[in-house]
């Protein structure tokens, strides 16, 4: 990766918004997280101070290591042996959810509009793109995002408004009626737990052009990507209701499929298909490329793009075996689960150890620059 790249702050969060936001823009996973009634929407809401405190050991490193990488840091704190190590955990991490993101996207693409098109061909088609997205580096990724991410989310607050006379407000009563505590915050700690775009923030600090702006970088994502995951979920289930929601692979889309103005503005959900695979071809690209700049710091290497098609064929395969076995969504898929682990282990239990290792090494680390 070039450090001499810089991206704003601005842009920064339009990423992180983005790649937080398509996740409920596709399938809703948080439909059905606990308590799986009309107080979900109040769950999300309450997973805000839950994930400030799981984010806030890489948060932490990150604002001390602000010249460095999530990889570069964790081979400054344990050492170059154990660091390398680790390094190479968080790039088969970023992998996973490159190809999670992938079998997701097709699977959607599949079910919905080329039914017919072979499973390779379609993650053909997609990886094509994405590697030369990534391929362009950074600054086109994150110039992109201020063009397609207004649009994307004008499409999500227009769509209600067209489909206004789909939606059914009088779900969400009564409030709290049916919820416990325990089941409330439950669900919380749940999404919280699925925050793994602070890996991305933590890969992109170095090129930030206001570093000191990360934590207000990091509050504003958050804030902002949970607002509109959970319009996009109050929408969704007001339109079809909470069990539907819940049933339902795709709820948005279904809503979107809704939209009848007037009898003569019809089939809308073509613009829901553009703004929705513009959004997971933009996360793809930028899992793909931060992929390849943990793979290449591993390896002492200052060009990623080498790796780059070799790493595309690695989700490919991956992406194809994996998605003629199964089902990704809709199921209770195990792959889910295991994603969940993976973030757990990724976002808070290594760096929480490695926030540990710092405060017991800071002396000997008084060479390092650091904040």
């Amino acid at each position: 990766m070039n450090k001499s790249e810089k991206i704003s702050s601005y842009q920064v969060i339009l990423l992180i918004i983005i790649y937080r936001l398509v996740i409920a823009f596709s399938f809703l996973p948080a439909a059905n997280i606990p308590p799986g009634n009309q107080d979900t929407w109040i769950v999300v809401f309450l997973s805000i101070p839950y994930t400030i405190l799981f984010c806030f050991p890489i948060l932490f490193l990150s604002n001390r290591f602000n010249d460095y990488t999530l990889i570069e840091y964790m081979e400054i704190i344990f050492g170059k042996y154990l660091g390398k190590i680790i390094g190479l955990i968080y790039t088969l991490v970023l992998l996973s959810f490159s190809i999670a993101n992938v079998s997701v996207l097709t699977e959607i693409l599949s079910s919905t509009m080329f039914s017919s098109m072979p499973t390779i061909v379609t993650i053909s088609i997609m990886l094509i793109t994405c590697s030369y997205v990534s391929y362009k580096g950074l600054e086109p990724i994150a110039r992109g995002a201020e063009i397609f991410v207004p649009f994307i989310l004008a499409v999500i607050f227009i769509f209600p408004i067209l489909g206004i006379k789909n939606l059914d407000f009088k779900v969400f009563l009564p409030i709290l009626k049916d919820s416990s505590f325990r089941e409330l915050n439950k669900g919380a700690i749940e999404i919280a737990m699925k925050f793994a775009d602070i890996l991305i923030l933590a890969m992109i600090v170095p090129n930030l052009e206001k570093r000191e702006e990360l934590n207000n970088i990091f509050m504003k994502s958050l804030f902002y990507s949970v607002f509109m995951s959970n319009f996009v979920l109050i929408i969704s289930q007001a339109a079809l209701g909470i069990e539907q929601t819940k049933h339902s692979n795709f709820p948005f889309f279904t809503f979107a499929r809704l939209i009848n103005v007037f009898n003569f503005i019809q089939r809308v959900e073509s613009i829901y298909v553009v703004s929705w695979i513009t959004a997971n071809v933009g996360k793809i690209s930028g899992y793909l490329y931060f992929s390849t700049v943990s793979l290449a710091q591993i390896l002492n290497k200052k060009d990623n793009k080498k790796y780059i098609i070799p790493m595309t064929i690695v989700i490919a395969i991956i992406s194809i075996i994996y998605k003629n076995r199964s089902s990704v969504v809709g199921t209770k898929d195990p792959f889910q689960k295991i994603l969940l682990i993976i973030t757990l282990i990724s976002v808070v239990i290594t760096p929480s150890i490695a926030l540990l290792v710092y405060f017991i090494r800071r002396k000997k680390l008084k060479e390092v620059n650091m904040k």
